[in-house]
């Protein structure tokens, strides 16, 4: 019997076919204990408000959001907060990026009758580590003679990025220690900020493969949800290094559905998060927002597997 007392909002980027499917059949399998909707696209308001009144429309009494995603440390996240009535205002750094359509119109925060609550992203969750460290032991074969290297997306913010960076540590040394590993590094892309910080993020993620597979075999792991985004950015990036590849990410995992569940759970006992919730628009002044240049910072297209 499923459980109405709450109701899933599933929240994800979306990409490929494959993509879209692997998050599908988490909500398939989510779906035999919670009502779920899917919302694909980043912070899309409209995605959104149609997956909030399908899940009114079956009765919950309470809407769980479950952003699955890599961090809760990002200008996505950010900008869904607002769109979910949790944040005043807008995030600056998803307005100006060129992967946003809404500065040249209004952004509608959510309307809702029922209690809404936000749930954390993966970040250093059991989960992830469990299945970053079947990855590795896919990949191992001396695991005291290997090094694994957790390759993430990144966000726009250094602030954000510093965040993201630290729960991908804490993943990565819980592999080491109980994968018996000799070392255990990170590295993020920043793979929509300006072209300086993504070429000095390159620049570091191969310093680090040359520098540990001087003593070690470098097991290269992409901490990704879903394949199809930024793996041939890691690979260009560490072209001519020596290191070993499989590129699988996260999903597809039955564990991730557990996840969810979980979150959702947990997150169902938390009063309703929604400071505004008058669902009106917010129109963004074009000075605030305008789109950043060249002669500026300029931002890449936005990659997947965040």
């Amino acid at each position: 019997m499923k459980n109405l007392a709450i109701g899933i909002l599933l929240l994800s980027h979306g990409g490929s076919a494959q993509w879209n499917q692997s998050v599908k059949e988490v909500q398939r399998e989510v779906s035999a204990r919670f009502p779920v909707e899917v919302a694909f696209g980043m912070a899309d308001p409209v995605e959104i408000q149609g997956a909030v009144e399908k899940l009114e429309a079956r009765g919950v009494k309470k809407i769980v959001a479950v952003p699955l995603f890599i961090s809760s440390h990002s200008e996505v996240i950010d900008q869904t907060k607002y769109v979910l009535g949790m944040a005043k205002a807008p995030s600056k750094d998803f307005m100006s990026a060129p992967h946003s359509h809404f500065m040249a119109m209004g952004v509608r925060r959510v309307r809702a009758r029922l209690p809404l609550v936000l749930a954390p992203a993966l970040d250093d969750s059991p989960t992830a580590a469990a299945i970053l460290l079947d990855r590795a032991r896919e990949m191992s074969r001396d695991p005291s003679k290997e090094t694994v290297l957790l390759v993430g997306h990144g966000p726009l913010k250094d602030s954000d990025d510093r965040l993201w960076l630290a729960a991908m540590q804490r993943l990565a040394d819980d592999v080491k220690r109980r994968g018996g590993f000799a070392q255990a590094r990170v590295a993020t892309l920043r793979d929509d900020s300006p072209p300086d910080v993504q070429e000095k993020a390159d620049r570091r993620l191969r310093e680090m493969v040359n520098d540990s597979s001087r003593t070690t075999k470098v097991l290269v792991i992409p901490y990704l949800i879903s394949t199809g985004g930024i793996e041939a950015h890691i690979q260009k990036a560490l072209d001519g290094t020596f290191y070993a590849w499989k590129g699988r990410a996260l999903l597809p995992d039955p564990r991730i559905a557990g996840w969810v569940e979980q979150s959702a759970a947990q997150a169902g006992a938390l009063p309703d998060m929604r400071l505004y919730k008058g669902g009106a628009d917010t129109y963004a002044p074009a000075d605030s927002y305008a789109p950043r240049t060249e002669a500026s910072d300029s931002y890449a297209t936005p990659g997947i597997g965040k």
